[in-house]
């Protein structure tokens, strides 16, 4: 009975070392990319990928009559973007040593078809599934609501919210059930971080513990994680991160020394945002109504051109106090915020303590009322 037992262990193990040996074979060790670019004759393609000092290049091919190719190694998957001077935007790939058949249209890139990664496969099949949730209230919205009249409009606004509310619930609960099926998936990563806004603070903390190593130490876990540990400080009830930035006169001031005594609404905004500008008389009118009960404002603009940035100010009836460093989207105060996009806003209490955040529209006076009491 041994022998055999023992025959029976060393044909398993044989037949794991054989598979493990036929894994390694399989592997490859350089990526190879052959991409067809369907009505597009020549031009340029390029794979940019994140780095310390912003998008660098790794490669590129020219494009001879709908075709390139592409070929080189990688230490790790690294999360990157196919672009080229023949579209705007860029297509998300996961880069890994395996070989990859790439078919696009230059006119319909969005329904690009990428074969021969795993990671990829799972990436794209969250993807379009998440699109689907979107398209419950953009059918209505874009083909119903947008040419009703203004009358029409105002009846059927609830139904819009509600369409809108609900596909977002949908959308949240397959985002959190995709990522913990494929929380060993190295895409887990990258569709969460992608989802911050639709998931929420306290999801996404959530989702992101349950991620297994390997995943947190790829290269999309890696920023995923330097972006939860910036969530966790500019989380709700937390304190405020300090900085210093010059206002228009280039006078330098301090984001605690405004905040002391009063409810501070850190805007971040800049003048060539058309939806932050758009937003502004609501701003305004807030600002009037409660500054003298205590309420202020401080203006972070994401501009880097002073005379623009001035004339915004002038033109919008910004009187409150407002700075910037004039670095675009490097501006300091928005990296430490972590804000990714604007308008955003963060409402400071008198003690510094982060109470609200991302207060546009009607909420932002609901909000005040609530603290006022008017």
């Amino acid at each position: 009975m041994k022998n055999i037992k023992y025959l029976m262990l060393f044909a398993i193990a044989l037949g794991i070392f054989s598979a493990c040996e036929h894994e390694a074979k399989q592997k490859q060790e350089s990526y190879e990319i052959a991409g067809e670019f369907r009505g597009v004759t020549e031009g340029n393609a390029f794979i940019k990928v994140r780095g310390e000092n912003g998008w660098e290049t790794i490669d590129s091919a020219i494009i001879v009559e709908e075709k390139f190719n592409m070929s080189g190694s990688t230490e790790d998957v690294k999360f990157v973007y196919l672009v080229s001077d023949a579209y705007r935007g860029g297509i998300p790939l996961f880069l890994e040593n395996t070989a990859y058949s790439i078919n696009l249209h230059k006119d319909s890139i969005d329904k690009v078809e990428i074969k021969g990664s795993e990671i990829q496969a799972a990436f794209a099949e969250a993807k379009t599934n998440m699109d689907k949730y979107d398209e419950l209230w953009q059918d209505y919205y874009y083909n119903e609501y947008r040419a009703m009249t203004d009358e029409e409009k105002a009846k059927n606004e609830d139904h819009l919210n509600d369409l809108y509310d609900g596909a977002q619930l949908l959308k949240k609960e397959y985002i959190k059930s995709f990522i913990t099926k494929n929380a060993d998936n190295i895409a887990a990563a990258q569709i969460l971080m992608d989802s911050e806004d639709a998931l929420g603070t306290d999801d996404m903390l959530t989702l992101y513990e349950g991620l297994t190593p390997l995943v947190k130490s790829s290269n999309p876990g890696i920023f995923l994680t330097e972006r939860i540990e910036i969530v966790k400080k500019t989380a709700i009830g937390q304190p405020l991160i300090d900085f210093t930035m010059n206002d228009t006169k280039g006078n330098p001031l301090k984001l605690s020394e405004i905040t002391k005594g009063k409810y501070v609404l850190v805007d971040f905004w800049a003048a060539w945002c058309g939806p932050c500008r758009k937003e502004n008389p609501n701003v305004v009118e807030n600002y009037n109504k409660y500054n003298a009960d205590g309420f202020d404002v401080l203006g972070v603009s994401f501009d880097d051109d002073k005379d623009k940035w001035l004339k915004a100010i002038e033109d919008d009836g910004l009187t409150w106090t407002q700075v910037s460093d004039l670095k675009g989207w490097k501006n300091s105060a928005g990296k430490l915020y972590g804000i990714r996009s604007i308008p955003q806003n963060i409402l400071l209490s008198p003690e510094g303590i982060i109470l609200e955040k991302n207060l546009r529209d009607k909420a932002l006076g609901e909000k005040l009322a609530e603290i006022f009491g008017k």
